[in-house]
């Protein structure tokens, strides 16, 4: 007998949907869990020889490989244009150019410096020539010779002064005193100054000793003399007419304070200070006149030590340094012409490569800007492909590395080949993307291929025959290591392996497998 909750509560057609539910819902979350947890199928693979291809694609634009407009680098005024819209021209053919006339002057002129800079450094090198040993010989010759006429002519000069001095110490002063020769003369004349006259009497008697050895030595002189001995009796007769001076002034000092008396009447007094003042003047020219011989031996000694200097430099040749200098001038005059060069470079217009000329933008006597674009040209060869790679692609690839390109105009089934001509290795910005560019140029000059079509490239970058190849998908990752499953009786073992190159499906194997192995790919 059913419950009233069998009869009622369950019987409820309400009731009924609901258990229907939750039945349904309770069946699909068994199968999804099932599903969900069930281990991915895989399936057994043989490990073959076989042989890979590993390639780099991008696409980019046709252009030529060289800047088709052709612009004067300095600016001036056209003298010659000799091109035409639509001509034919070939590679290294002037095209345009400007007033070059004052830079060739400045060539020659830079020509010529550099042959005068080249001769000094080859005499240099040379080394010291015969004519200029014997020239500069010659030149110490005539120095001492002067040297010696200066000091041939001292001991004749030293007497004349000599004479001069003594002439007048005696016939100017000599009554102005009693006894003028002896040891302690006085003066005859009375003075208000009688420290000058005590002054004049003292100055007498060392004049009286003096003058007989001023004498001793220039009697002593003679053209056998040497400059040394000439040289010390020089000096010893400028101090005597020194001490000549001093005896002079202070015996005008004396007179200028004499008592005039019958003795010593006033026109006397004024006769001595005109006699003494003679003296005195005397002295200092011949002082003067002696020092003036002094400076002359020094000059003299200093022109023979110029002389001989120079000689020696002629005898020793250059030094490393003179002809390291010297060289450095030759450089810098060649480096000149060289600069001038590039100028009138800049003002010729000469066609990179042949081509077809696609617009003139200049006429004879017009005056241009630097930089003016003058000649287009429309190239006849040598077009490419410049194309952007990943960081990643970039390190794959190298110059020479061969090409398949496609153009958009031609669509897929039409191949032109191609070759990696260049590779930046540092990135380049362009249009907000951030890549490697490549350069490829094209194998073949195809007239069919022009400046701006649209370019897709598959670029081979590697190329291996007969090594051991697996499925890409079996190749997993666990960290620094690579592996694969390989099956191993319940559950599979895993197998490291090193991988080299690889395509869209297959990679390479390098240790790890080998041809025959068996190893799992998932299938799911």
């Amino acid at each position: 007998m059913k419950s009233f909750f069998e009869k009622e509560v369950l019987a409820h057609p309400l009731v009924m949907s609901a258990l229907g539910a939750v039945v349904v819902i309770a069946l699909g979350s068994g199968v999804y869990y099932f599903v969900s947890t069930r281990s991915p199928q895989s399936s057994v693979a043989t490990v073959e020889m076989g042989s890979i291809n590993e390639t780099v694609t991008g696409s980019g634009t046709v252009e030529p490989s060289q800047n088709p407009n052709l612009a004067f680098v300095g600016g001036g005024r056209v003298v010659s244009v000799h091109a035409s819209v639509g001509a034919q021209v070939y590679q290294g053919q002037v095209l345009a150019a400007l007033d070059t006339a004052s830079l060739h002057a400045q060539e020659a002129m830079a020509e010529a410096n550099v042959e005068a800079a080249q001769a000094k450094l080859d005499s240099l090198n040379a080394g010291a020539r015969a004519t200029d040993v014997q020239s500069g010989q010659t030149a110490v010759a005539q120095a001492q010779q002067s040297l010696a006429n200066v000091y041939a002519n001292i001991p004749a000069t030293l007497t004349d002064a000599y004479n001069k001095t003594y002439n007048g110490v005696r016939q100017n002063t000599d009554a102005l005193f009693n006894q003028p020769t002896m040891p302690q003369p006085t003066v005859t004349f009375q003075t208000s100054n009688s420290q000058a006259a005590v002054d004049a009497s003292n100055a007498r008697t060392t004049l009286n000793v003096q003058l007989p050895s001023w004498s001793s030595t220039i009697d002593s002189l003679n053209t056998a003399s040497d400059a040394h001995t000439i040289d010390a009796a020089l000096s010893a007769s400028i101090v005597q007419l020194t001490n000549v001076r001093t005896y002079t002034s202070t015996l005008l000092q004396a007179l200028a304070n004499a008592v005039p008396s019958s003795n010593f009447t006033a026109a006397q007094i004024a006769t001595a200070q005109t006699s003494v003042s003679t003296l005195n003047s005397t002295a200092s020219s011949l002082i003067l006149s002696l020092q003036g011989a002094q400076q002359q031996i020094a000059s003299g000694k200093l022109a023979v030590q110029s002389a001989q200097d120079a000689l020696n430099k002629i005898q020793a040749g250059a030094t490393s340094q003179d002809i390291a200098a010297q060289t450095a001038q030759v450089d810098a005059a060649k480096a000149q012409v060289a600069s001038i060069e590039a100028q009138i470079a800049n003002n010729i217009i000469v066609a990179p490569f042949s081509g077809t000329v696609a617009s003139v933008n200049v006429k004879a006597g017009q005056t241009v800007a630097p930089n003016t674009v003058a000649v287009s040209l429309t190239p006849q060869s040598a077009l490419q492909v410049k194309l952007y790679v990943s960081e990643v692609d970039v390190a794959k690839l190298q110059t020479g590395d061969s090409a398949q390109v496609t153009l958009d105009a031609y669509g897929s089934g039409k191949i032109f080949p191609a070759t990696v001509a260049s590779i930046d290795r540092s990135p380049t910005t362009e249009s907000g993307m951030s890549g490697y560019k490549v350069v490829l140029q094209f194998t073949n000059n195809d007239e069919s291929i022009s400046t701006g079509m649209g370019a897709n490239a598959t670029i081979l970058a590697a190329q291996k025959q007969n090594v051991v190849v697996i499925q890409k998908s079996a190749v997993l990752q666990n960290g620094a290591n690579t592996f694969v499953l390989v099956p191993g009786g319940k559950t599979p073992i895993e197998k490291q392996i090193q991988t080299g190159i690889a395509d869209d499906t297959n990679i390479e194997v390098t240790s790890g497998l080998s041809a025959g192995d068996q190893y799992l790919v998932n299938s799911k």
